[in-house]
């Protein structure tokens, strides 16, 4: 039996979205419903766990941020965040546009709209973050724009990826399509991502990694690291790229170290990626 709870609650939407994730997380195989045709402004925020199992998140309308710099303070590192949840799915038609136009030295609308521009934060945040979680599925959905990094694992483990789309200009600085770090056993598989950064980034302490059946590009590709930054030890084992399409790209798929560095990278396959330019 699924609870279904509305994240529109004809209220303010900042509430309407804390409130829902709180009395999802109370019970067990929950809905949170984001329905379609509305668009959200949703300032910054964190679904935290631990919650009761089987959540899903449907995302069917449009969810936004904020483009005033107030709301940000000094800077963010993310902007929607789910904290030590498990066994929560994010999935539907919907999207999130971190509108990240104001962040890349780009003018946009909103800048041209006022004689002298606000000037956003130099910490630009990701759009969409988990940390310390497990059985993780993000399925269907579209994110977009980015101030940065779109799609982020931190310390995460049972990872499911598969069919989303990620897009962003190509020239739009630091903005991987999904960065991995601390995180293992994670699967990232039929999906399109188009960014101005590594279509995925497989970082330090990851291991058990699978990635493939993906159109990647515009992008500089798909690369483990860089790894070893201010001689720090790393550690990257069992990861499999296959089946790949990489276009209008600074790369192919590559392994990127600093001096100094010390630790390991092994296990490694690379199959079957095409590269066109």
């Amino acid at each position: 039996f699924w609870h279904c709870i509305n994240a529109f609650n004809g209220g303010y939407i900042q509430q309407a979205f804390v409130a829902a994730w709180k009395a999802a997380c109370k019970v067990e195989s929950a809905v949170v419903e984001v329905p379609p045709e509305f668009r959200f402004l949703v300032n910054p925020v964190t679904f935290l766990g631990p919650c009761k199992p089987s959540i899903i998140f449907q995302v069917d309308g449009t969810i936004i941020a904020p483009v005033n710099p107030r709301v940000w303070g000094s800077g963010l590192l993310q902007w929607i965040q789910f904290v030590r949840v498990n066994g929560v799915t994010i999935q539907g038609n919907g999207l999130i546009d971190g509108r990240g136009s104001v962040w890349w030295g780009l003018l946009s609308d909103y800048q041209l709209s006022r004689k002298k521009p606000k000037i956003m934060p130099n910490i630009k945040p990701t759009a969409l973050r988990f940390y310390g979680s497990f059985n993780v599925t993000v399925q269907d959905i579209t994110i977009q724009n980015s101030p940065q990094c779109h799609l982020k694992f931190d310390s995460c483990a049972s990872v499911h990826v598969t069919n989303i789309t990620i897009s962003s200009p190509g020239n739009s600085p630091n903005t991987d399509g999904i960065h991995l770090q601390n995180s293992k056993d994670v699967e990232i598989q039929h999906s399109t991502i188009a960014c101005g950064d590594d279509c995925v980034s497989i970082q330090t302490g990851c291991c058990a990694i699978r990635v493939h059946h993906i159109n990647c590009g515009p992008s500089h590709g798909i690369s483990i690291g860089s790894l070893g930054k201010d001689k720090t030890e790393v550690s990257v084992s069992n990861v499999t790229v296959h089946d790949v399409v990489i276009q209008d790209a600074l790369n192919g798929v590559r392994i990127k170290t600093w001096q100094g560095g010390s630790g390991f990278v092994r296990d490694v396959s690379f199959s079957n990626i095409e590269v066109w330019n």
